[in-house]
Formats: C-alpha cells, structure tokens, sequence
C-alpha cells in the first residue's frame, strides 16, 4: 500500500519511536522473519506450511472443509496453508452447523477436531535436523477466544516431549529457525521462522544468544559453548470486545509504559479473536503484577476511547437528522480521528488490514 513508503517520513516528522529500534543485539536479517520468505527458501520442509499435513502426521481427525461431511461438533477451522496467511484471521472454533454455514464458500480452509488445552509455543534453533537450542514460551490459562493473556518466556521452560519427537522426525536435514505451536502436546502449527520476527529472542538483550544464532545462520554450525540463559519476562497482550476503531496515540502509550517501568519493545498487534472480540496491542515486562495493572490500564483507556466516539457519532447522527447543532460533537469526532493518527503509518495499515473480516 502506498501509504506504508511514507511511513519514515511520517513518524519522524512526528516524532513517533520505533520499538523495533529498542534492540541492542539484532539477528542477522537475511533469516526468514515471514512464512512466505521461509517457504521460499526452504523447499525440502515446504510441507510443514500445510497444516492439514501436521493434523494428519498427529493422527488428528482433519480434512478439507469442503469435503466435511456430517461433522462433529465442536470442531476448528483455519486456512490451509500457513505461509499464505498472517495473525489469526478466518480461525473458528465452531459449535453448531449454523456457526459453520457462513464459513462453506471460503476457499483452502481446513477442519479439524477441537483440542481444548492450554495453547504453548518454542522456538527451536536446528543445524542439520539436530535441535541445538530452544526457548519455550508457556502460555496463560486464561485466554480471550484462542489467544493468550500473557506468555512467560524464560530458559527454564521446556517443550512437550512429543513436540521434540515429531521435529525430530518430520525436520531432518534442516537447518535454520523453526516455530512450533501446540495445544497440551498437540502441535497446531509450524513456522520456519522465529516467533514475531524474533522480537522476542531479540528482547532478551543477550549477546552470546544472538552472536550464535547469527553464526549458525552464517556457518550452518553450532558451536557455542557459552551460558545462554536469559532474564526470564513476560509478554502481555491487551484485549478489546469490540473493533479498534481509534488508536491510543502512541505518545501517551510511551507515558504509560514509562510510568509501569516496561521493557522497551511494545507494538499494536492485531489479532482477531473471534466475530468482533480482538487482541490489539503487545508489551514486555519482567515483573508480573506491573505488567498485568499495565495491561488493564491499556484496556480500559481503549475501551473509554473507542465507547466514547462510537457514543458521540451516534449523538452526532441524531443530531444531524433531527436538524440540531451537530457541528461541536462533529469536531469532537474529528479530532478523536486525528488523535488516533498520532501512531506510524504501519500502525495504521495493519489496524485496517487486520479487521476487514469483522466487515464480512
């Protein structure tokens, strides 16, 4: 879109902060950061992108959503393919037939049991099939629709063993960053890239770690031998019930996580949960109660935000067709709108992009 080239421009004139400045030890950027880069490269493991192939390599009742035929209830569907598709868009736990009915017409979707669990994520380092390094990301039991509330990521956590087995088994040969998503020890999904664009391995601030990863990149080796434990943190992520229609402005974000003593990486991250429900916004903190009052201050400051100017452009309707003075509520709306730019340009396209299925 040709709003995104201006965005440089934009948030400097602003003087918006790029968090995805904050780092002080970067990966080396010719590792696939997106799924369809690492579908590109990686022709030999191309089919760990088709999602019904990891169902079925699990022994998981799954199949084509237009072949279902009298299905089970609950059941999920999703796109097929991972690497053609971003964040959680067209993902649907499905309770009934006529939940599922709107769905049919959708091309390349897939079906397959519900597994009702604890979602968790690792990132794994590979060097010709052999697993050299991992991070694993435990998730929140609580979750608004299938996304998490928080994930605890720390050197300490482990995967599932029936996780290592099946990269073991279905990843030989490979070399590179490999995302794993799994529900108890069922994976649901498989990246060949690090979780966020290794935001969060880059977060960490750990030398060693970083330098590592870059040489195996670089040599297709792995001989570290230094101490690669991290601080542990924690990812929140915020949440609204309804559509983002105005943004905080960032500057009042950087307030609030100055105020809670946050880490320095943040992002609005747009992720439906469900028909209207989506998680809008992601921070790092390393103590646990800060970051969830911080948390719940970014939710509620949104809530009254986006309440407030859907309350006021009903006012300004009714205002408006009852040929009353409209004009005051009008600029009041404006100026929301215009408060709501105070954030880059990229910010702005993704709230965009990412919601267009709350239209359908």
């Amino acid at each position: 879109m040709n709003m995104k080239k201006w965005d440089k421009l934009y948030s400097s004139r602003l003087h918006i902060f790029n968090p995805y400045e904050t780092f002080k030890y970067k990966l080396n950027p010719t590792i696939p950061m997106f799924d369809g880069h690492a579908y590109t490269v990686n022709p030999r493991h191309r089919h760990v992108y088709d999602k019904l192939f990891i169902v079925q390599s699990q022994f998981i009742q799954g199949g084509n959503l237009k072949d279902l035929q009298n299905p089970s209830f609950p059941l999920f569907i999703k796109p097929r393919w991972g690497h053609k598709t971003a964040s959680s868009k067209d993902c649907y736990k499905i309770n009934s037939l006529e939940e599922l009915k709107p769905h049919l017409h959708k091309k390349n979707m897939m079906w397959s049991e519900f597994i009702d669990a604890t979602e968790g994520m690792t990132d794994f380092v590979l060097v010709n099939g052999e697993i050299v390094y991992q991070l694993t990301y435990v998730y929140s039991d609580k979750q608004h629709g299938f996304a998490d509330v928080w994930k605890h990521i720390s050197s300490e956590n482990k995967p599932p063993d029936e996780v290592v087995s099946w990269v073991n088994k279905h990843m030989a040969h490979y070399t590179g960053p490999l995302n794993v998503q799994y529900r108890s020890t069922t994976i649901i999904e498989v990246g060949m890239r690090f979780a966020r664009s290794g935001m969060y391995l880059e977060s960490a601030a750990h030398k060693p770690l970083i330098d590592s990863i870059n040489k195996m990149w670089e040599t297709k080796t792995w001989t570290c031998r230094e101490d690669l434990t991290i601080k542990p943190f924690y990812s929140f992520k915020c949440w609204s019930p309804i559509p983002v229609v105005c943004l905080i402005p960032q500057h009042v974000i950087d307030v609030l996580l100055y105020y809670f003593d946050a880490m320095p990486f943040y992002e609005y991250y747009f992720e439906p949960t469900g028909k209207r429900s989506v998680v809008f916004f992601q921070f790092l903190h390393h103590d646990f109660n800060k970051g969830m009052r911080l948390r719940y201050a970014i939710e509620m400051l949104l809530s009254i935000v986006n309440s407030s100017f859907i309350l006021l452009c009903f006012i300004c309707a009714g205002l408006y067709v009852f040929k009353m003075h409209y004009k005051p509520v009008a600029y009041v709306i404006i100026a929301m709108l215009l408060l709501s730019m105070d954030n880059s340009l990229n910010v702005i396209y993704n709230q965009i992009v990412n919601q267009k299925q709350f239209l359908n």
